[in-house]
Order: C-alpha cells, then sequence, then structure tokens
C-alpha cells in the first residue's frame, strides 16, 4: 500500500509530512499539551507504524495522562519493532502498576533489573511493585540499588523516603523527601509527604506552613487537605479540622482517611455520639479489617457509653 503524503488537487488538502507532525507533537509537549500531543503520535503511527520512537513517545504521553493500558501497549509495541529496546521494559513497569496489573509488574520489573541492571530507574519500578505485593524488606533492597545507580534522581529519593518512613525513621524519610522536592519544586507528592512526615515527628506548626504551601498551588488536593485537618485536630484546633473533613466527605462520602480523622476529631472534641458514628462507618468501608483491632476497640467502649 502507498501513502500518500502530498496531494495535487486544488481542493484537496495535504498530508502532512510524519516529521512535520512528530516535531509538531514534541512542540506540544514541551508546551504541556498532552493531548493534542497524543493526537499527533496518533496521527504519526497510522503513517510510519513501523518507526519505535513514535510508539516510545506515545507509550509516555499515554502514561503521563493515567491512559496506562494504553501506554502498555504502545511500550510494548517498541519491544516488538525492535527487540534491543529492553529499556523500554522499565516504562512498561511503571505503566502496568499504574494500570493495577501488579503480577504483570512483578514479572516485568524483574525482567528490567535482569536485563538493564546499571539503570536506577529499571529497580525503582521494580521496587514500587514489591511494595505494592507487600515485599517490604526486597522494595527496601530494590530502592537502594536505584539510589546508588541514580543518588539525584527525585523519584527515586522519594520512594526511598517511603519505604524508610514505613521501617518506622521519620527523621531519615524526610531528609529524603526534602531532597526529592530540592530537585525537583514541582514533586507535589514529595511536598506532601514533607508534611506529613513533620506531623508524625509532632512538628505540626511546621506541617501546617508546608501543607498550606502545597494547598497554595493544588487547593483541592484530598491528601494536602487531610493533613492540614490533622494539623489542626493536633494542635487542638478541633473545629477548623472538622470543617475540612465534613468537606471532602461531602465530595466523597466513602473516603475511609477523612472519616477516621472526622471520627478522631470527634473523639478529642468530645462528641462521643459523633466519633461512633464515625468510626462505625469507617469500618464498614473497608474491605479488609485487618490492623483496626484498637479502632474496634474503641467502638466497643463508645457503644457502652452512648448506650
Amino acid at each position: 500500500m502507498c501513502i500518500v503524503l502530498f496531494s495535487c488537487g486544488d481542493n484537496q488538502e495535504a498530508t502532512p509530512d510524519p516529521s512535520v507532525l512528530f516535531s509538531a507533537a514534541g512542540e506540544a509537549y514541551s508546551d504541556g499539551d498532552l493531548v493534542s500531543c497524543r493526537e499527533l503520535l496518533i496521527r504519526v503511527a497510522v503513517q510510519d507504524p513501523d518507526n519505535p520512537n513514535v510508539w516510545r513517545n506515545l507509550g509516555t504521553v499515554n502514561l503521563d495522562l493515567g491512559l496506562y493500558d494504553e501506554a502498555v501497549i504502545a511500550y510494548r509495541k517498541v519491544i516488538a519493532l525492535d527487540s534491543t529496546r529492553v529499556d523500554v521494559l522499565t516504562d512498561v513497569t511503571g505503566a502496568l502498576l499504574g494500570a493495577g496489573r501488579l503480577s504483570e509488574a512483578l514479572h516485568t520489573g524483574h525482567l528490567s533489573v535482569q536485563l538493564c541492571p546499571d539503570d536506577g530507574l529499571a529497580f525503582n519500578n521494580y521496587g514500587m511493585a514489591l511494595l505494592e505485593s507487600g515485599r517490604y524488606e526486597d522494595a527496601g533492597m530494590c530502592f537502594n540499588t536505584a539510589l546508588r545507580r541514580e543518588p539525584r534522581n527525585a523519584s527515586i529519593l522519594y520512594n526511598c523516603g517511603r519505604i524508610t518512613l514505613m521501617a518506622g525513621n521519620p527523621e531519615e524519610a524526610l531528609l529524603f523527601f526534602q531532597d526529592a522536592t530540592a530537585i525537583d519544586p514541582g514533586f507535589l507528592q514529595s511536598q506532601i509527604e514533607i508534611a506529613r512526615t513533620l506531623g508524625i515527628l509532632g512538628r505540626h506548626p511546621e506541617a501546617e506552613e508546608q501543607i498550606l504551601s502545597v494547598l497554595a498551588s493544588a487547593p483541592s488536593d484530598p491528601d494536602a487537605l487531610n493533613i492540614l485537618a490533622l494539623s489542626y485536630s493536633s494542635q487542638g484546633r478541633q473545629e477548623e479540622a472538622v470543617l475540612i473533613l465534613e468537606s471532602l466527605l461531602e465530595n466523597n462520602p466513602g473516603d475511609p482517611l477523612s472519616r477516621l480523622g472526622l471520627a478522631e476529631c470527634f473523639y478529642r472534641y468530645g462528641d462521643l455520639p459523633g466519633a461512633l458514628e464515625n468510626y462505625q462507618l469507617f469500618v464498614g468501608s473497608l474491605q479488609d479489617t485487618a490492623g483496626t483491632s484498637d479502632i474496634r476497640i474503641r467502638i466497643q467502649e463508645l457503644e457502652a457509653v452512648c448506650d
């Protein structure tokens, strides 16, 4: 089949050369217009379907847009066209994780670190899959290896902070999150984790200041608002905390984190019936109640008092 790249008819619109479309896609990506970038890359892929670079870029744009399954398809097309591009397996792992395809992510992640042992992001993404599967020790080893490979990568520093926080060392975790933010000031989740960790350390005024700076750029972020409510509650400002949590629950009544936060606020505030109701709603919203024994004991105690 012959692909016509131009037309001789006066009333027919010329079909742009794929290289022109590809360049325009790059400009759109640089401008932050991911939707237009994706549309342009799809047009290039139709005209030049055997170009692995087009599929690689399309996979990346799909990933950035949260189109994880489409990203997997595009990335795998790269490897189908060029079997030497094993570096793309790292991206496939990340896309599979985003799509919730954990078993596939674990398999691909393991393969990627075997084939790309010098790639810090390969270990980072495999570590994320291991973390998601509950294999915390293995995840920690992967993140440590990733950090040795790429010590100035914000994503790797962030994940080192996460696993360090889970290991019960908030002071060290805070340093990782701060380093990640210093390298990438626009890394919102790392900024949020700084505030969360400051709260864990009992540095509530600093946590409040940090999370307010996050909310200045992302005023409706639910994680940030929950942390702000927790900061207010920890400083005895229960009414302010309750207002935030009730607002969050209006938009998302099934949010367990906000529901638990509201129960804790009512409990501290002395509104025991309100605390009981929200503790019950919290536990009732969970598919797995493992690790909630303290809360279930509190519910029993409140039921006895409120009856």
